[in-house]
């Protein structure tokens, strides 16, 4: 399977100073080198100011790095001109923390959802409404709300409009940025089984960046681990963690201790192994579709099962 996106040797820094003050420079990213295959989805872990959305703007071209490349699809972001950056433009779609503050709060849903139908696709009047429609009751939403403005949602209905939003181009890749953080427990499952069914359907690549174990846990395929600047951990199955592939990152161990529940022992090698479950030779995941660390984690620390408290029709249009 062909990579969407490569980041090759990425490193950022900022300079810190007034205008006369002395001037010191911040290095935010240091040799940064991480792939997405296409169809995957990525979680990028780590805690707050380590440089993971500082990554996903660098991910997104809003901002250059210093040296390295961001390859997309084989081409590197900063050769992207005239139709080529223009079909980048419209492959690559975001989906923000703050949802308030990601729309306009003069537009109706409508207006938020259908704005990339009618840059990209030229549609107007019916056709429009129609489309915007279709996508909010996808994300669970009734197409009859398409008239209301922001502040008339609750905050998980929000962020369903921008992810309708972010799918309405039908994107290659979509970079999430801590886009469930701000939602309470209950909307944190809705939305993330929506991503879920959104990615399955549509076949698009996610960039999802977090500083929370379970979330990732729930919806990504492959893990990366940031602390300040540097990637200190990667593996590419996260259902091999604590069976077949031991947990020995330390900032990993301390992000999820800091979210799971106190019984939890001192070693994150058992945090898969449930009491219920009837171990056997001692193999955490000998049971059937679980009593691995992923699987327990979200299931432990949320008190949720997945797929248990959301369905809906697919986001592919």
């Amino acid at each position: 399977m062909s990579n969407i996106i490569e980041v090759c040797g990425v490193c950022k820094s900022y300079r810190q100073g007034g205008l006369f003050g002395r001037k010191t420079e911040l290095q935010v990213l240091q040799d940064i080198n991480l792939t997405i295959e296409e169809g995957a989805c990525l979680g990028l872990l780590g805690s707050s100011g380590c440089g993971k959305s500082t990554l996903g703007r660098l991910v997104l071209g809003l901002e250059p790095p210093d040296s390295g490349a961001v390859i997309y699809q084989n081409r590197d972001l900063r050769t992207l001109k005239g139709q080529e950056r223009s079909s980048w433009r419209r492959e690559v779609q975001v989906v923000f923390q703050n949802s308030h503050g990601a729309v306009n709060p003069r537009f109706t849903a409508g207006q938020i959802i259908g704005e990339p139908l009618s840059n990209f696709e030229r549609l107007s009047g019916e056709s429009l409404r129609k489309r915007v429609g279709g996508l909010m009751e996808k994300v669970g939403l009734h197409g009859r709300d398409q008239d209301k403005l922001p502040h008339q949602f609750s905050g998980g209905e929000l962020q369903r409009i921008c992810i309708a939003r972010s799918f309405a181009s039908s994107p290659k890749l979509v970079v999430l940025d801590e886009a469930v953080s701000s939602l309470d427990m209950n909307s944190q499952v809705v939305v993330l089984d929506i991503l879920a069914e959104a990615r399955r359907e549509s076949g698009a690549s996610f960039l999802f960046i977090s500083h929370d174990v379970r979330v990732i846990f729930k919806i990504a395929d492959k893990l990366a681990v940031m602390k300040e600047g540097q990637i200190t951990y990667q593996t590419s199955d996260l259902d091999s963690l604590g069976l077949t592939e031991k947990v020995t990152d330390p900032t990993l161990i301390s992000l999820a201790k800091a979210i799971l529940p106190s019984g939890y022992g001192a070693n994150p090698n058992e945090w898969g192994c449930s009491d219920a479950v009837d171990v056997g030779s001692g193999a955490c995941g000998r049971r059937p579709g679980g009593g691995n660390l992923r699987g327990d984690v979200w299931r432990r620390a949320s008190g949720f099962r997945s797929g248990a408290h959301h369905s809906s029709a697919g986001l592919a249009t």
